[in-house]
């Protein structure tokens, strides 16, 4: 045989073991760094579930808080429902009645407004019972000397309407208030004979 077919043969041959054991280091490379790679993505894996699990209570807590405060934020609900004309009318009864007096004094003056509603001796309607005339007598002073329609209305007795019509109550049941420093004596003391008298606040006497 040709000598030149030999020194072909044997560079084919170590060209084909090179080849191999190139694309064997190579297979094994790979191989290697598939496994480190998904050694640490299982590692990531572990470590972000280990994360979440330890931060889980808090984002419950951190959640809670947050409704707690949008719930407490919210505006109480009225058991009261009025229309605006009547809440303006009440608005301004509590300034004319409590000018001068603090916000329960004013919320104590819807209370009673607001019995007097929801008894059956009196008129079915805030403006009904605000404008009430008894024998000729109004049942609410201001309405006769003017007060009702000279006063301001304030933030505060707005704010105490609107507390008193989602049933913040001091009135024990009160149907009737005087303030015996400027009342009329004779009226005072129609009050003490037929009424009961249940508590007085801020210079007003209440009763039943």
């Amino acid at each position: 045989m040709n000598h030149k077919w030999y020194i072909r043969l044997a560079a084919a041959g170590i060209f084909l073991i090179a080849s191999t054991i190139q694309s064997n280091i190579s297979a094994e490379t790979l191989e290697s760094g598939l496994h480190e790679l998904s050694a640490v993505k299982s590692y990531e894996k572990i470590l972000d579930n280990k994360i979440a699990a330890e931060t889980e209570p808090l984002q419950k807590s951190l959640e809670q808080v947050d409704v707690t405060a949008k719930i407490s934020t919210l505006p109480a609900k009225r058991i009261y429902e009025i229309s605006n004309t009547d809440f303006n009318i009440l608005s301004r009864i509590v300034e004319a009645e409590a000018t001068d007096k603090d916000i329960k004094s004013k919320i104590l003056v819807a209370n009673v407004v607001l019995n007097r509603l929801k008894s059956e001796d009196f008129p079915d309607s805030i403006e009904g019972v605000v404008f009430q005339r008894e024998n000729g007598a109004v049942q609410f002073s201001p309405t006769a000397d003017g007060r009702y329609y000279s006063v301001n209305v304030t933030e505060s007795s707005r704010e105490s309407v609107e507390r008193a019509l989602t049933g913040e109550d001091y009135s024990e049941g009160a149907l009737y208030f005087v303030e015996r420093s400027i009342a009329d004596p004779e009226n005072v003391s129609w009050f003490d004979r037929a009424l009961t008298k249940l508590f007085e606040y801020e210079g007003h006497a209440f009763y039943k």
